[in-house]
């Protein structure tokens, strides 16, 4: 097996990560090379950075016969995550995890909210403004509205100045977004209700964990209840405003089936395979909107993805099993 990641600067053949492997940040790699190891598959690991020939290399020297694909990135640009992955798909070697096509349609809010709305899938009313267009707002837009990048991931680009109610903090976020990311941005209906997250496992046949939700403190404002950078990536932040993620409780067992069965519905329509999380809010009135598809979540054991896994009763050497078996 060939094991690849992303890191942040040029690599070779023969380097080895395991100072790289103590750090904080690479606890997803680290959890999975040990998973690998107590599955007890022989593996060798290569860092890619932008050097499509290092990985031909390691192919040729190593001869794997199935890739344990964790690269997002290549040449340090999360826009390139759907060409490395179709690069590596070229190989002929299993993939772990999503395809490009899968990855191309989940990566652009735009393309997966228009393909979702097509089958009649909820999601947010929605206009894209281009970089030096004058801005439009169709009708059935109104304030509050939030403001987002249309390609980024991971919450990038998004804050509590994301969500504007009025024209000029529209003008200024939208622009923001236009100088800062060089990229559309995305003005959608900004839907208060709850955070839910539901993790997909499979190819033709899936399997839905139990859902996940993020939650905060009792007092926080319910425009300030969605999924910023600093919600995600602050542990501090997280502390003050009481945000956590935890299990659906046992009650929301009616929630949870209708969870899984529009997660599988948008799953196949947005041609996603191996695994993914898929994000949803429950409107104030009851209805499943999509928020946004997460093709090869991060798979570290404190993720949501995880977690919701071992609630399943998977534990997660079977979890990393399990994804192994789904490569192709």
């Amino acid at each position: 097996m060939l094991v690849l990641f992303d890191v942040g600067e040029p690599t070779s053949l023969d380097d080895d990560y395991t100072e790289d492997l103590k750090s904080p940040d690479w606890k997803t790699e680290r959890h999975v090379l040990h998973a690998l190891k107590v599955l007890g598959y022989p593996f060798a690991v290569l860092g890619v950075h932008n050097d499509t020939g290092l990985i031909r290399e390691m192919i040729g020297r190593f001869r794997p016969d199935v890739i344990f694909n964790m690269v997002e990135e290549f040449a340090s640009s999360l826009g390139n995550e759907a060409r490395i992955t179709s690069f590596l798909e070229l190989q002929g070697i299993p993939l772990t995890g999503c395809g490009s096509a899968g990855i191309s349609l989940s990566k652009d809010k735009t393309i997966a909210k228009k393909i979702l709305s097509y089958h009649d899938i909820r999601v947010p009313h929605f206009a894209v403004q281009p970089p030096g267009r004058l801005i439009k707002l169709p009708p059935e837009l109104d304030y509050p509205l939030i403001v987002k990048p249309t390609r980024e991931e991971a919450s990038q680009g998004i804050s509590l100045k994301s969500v504007v109610n009025t024209p000029e903090e529209l003008v200024n976020r939208v622009c923001h977004v236009h100088e800062r990311f060089e990229q559309d941005a995305i003005v959608e209906e900004f839907v208060e209700g709850r955070e839910l997250y539901v993790s997909v496992l499979g190819n033709d046949r899936l399997k839905c964990f139990p859902a996940r939700e993020m939650t905060w403190r009792k007092d926080v404002p319910s425009r300030a209840r969605f999924a910023s950078y600093k919600v995600k990536w602050d542990n501090s932040y997280r502390r003050r405003w009481g945000i956590r993620n935890r299990h659906l409780p046992t009650a929301d067992a009616p929630l949870q089936r209708r969870l899984a069965t529009a997660a599988k519905e948008i799953y196949r329509l947005l041609n996603l395979k191996g695994y993914a999380r898929l994000d949803l809010r429950a409107a104030s009135d009851g209805d499943l909107v999509f928020l946004e598809a997460n093709p090869n979540p991060m798979l570290a054991k404190d993720e949501d993805f995880a977690m919701s896994a071992k609630k399943s009763g998977l534990d997660y050497p079977q979890l990393i099993g399990k994804i192994i078996a789904l490569a192709a």
